[in-house]
């Protein structure tokens, strides 16, 4: 599965399902499954030329960063997922990635988006932090995805744009995700190759 964080509401559940319609269909092959890559270098040094081609006409540090991942419930982190530690490590590596290249934003943060219902889920809230930069300039790069969907386009760069006006932000920016960046193309040949020799 492609996402580059383990949770058992998103990776376990896919190979599960995967495996169930494997066993359907009678593939009894060997399968293979390639663990999540958030701290990978060549995938966090796409995430950096991303970042880039979102600011290249300024200068980073007027601008703050925030990181936005996708939410997940408090009560399943509770029992242990790892999503919320591979996120703040996903965030981490980019970051160093940020420094070999000297880019330096105002301020980094982090914050969760797409939450459904009552229950409580992983804080802060996208909606929350952004009131935070009222009259300031900020860049949110989307690090749950690895490509760009509805909840990048239509979300973040659509929905959360009207409450940033809303709330007076200057300047309100969303970077693509990787897509089909050369480095993040190069990760998958990688893990590919590397999955074939063991």
């Amino acid at each position: 599965p492609m996402y580059p964080h383990y949770s058992q509401t998103t990776t376990k559940s896919s190979i599960e399902d995967f495996m169930k319609a494997a066993k359907k269909h009678g593939i009894e092959d060997k399968i293979k499954t390639i663990d999540g890559y958030y701290d990978d270098e060549l995938y966090n040094k796409a995430i950096v030329a991303k970042i880039k081609d979102a600011m290249k006409d300024v200068d980073t540090e007027d601008y703050d960063l925030i990181f936005s991942a996708h939410g997940l419930t408090q009560k399943i982190i509770d029992k242990g997922d790892p999503y919320q530690k591979h996120i703040i490590a996903n965030m981490e590596a980019t970051k160093k990635e940020l420094g070999k290249e000297g880019i330096r934003f105002n301020s980094t943060h982090l914050a969760y988006q797409s939450r459904l219902g009552p229950m409580e889920w992983l804080r802060p809230y996208m909606s929350d932090k952004l009131t935070e930069f009222k009259g300031k300039r900020v860049l949110i790069y989307p690090l749950s995805f690895t490509v760009d969907n509805s909840e990048t386009q239509c979300e973040l760069d659509i929905e959360y744009r009207e409450l940033a006006e809303k709330i007076g932000v200057a300047d309100y920016r969303v970077a693509k995700a990787p897509n089909h960046h050369p480095y993040f193309m190069e990760m998958i040949k990688n893990k590919w190759l590397h999955s074939k020799k063991n």
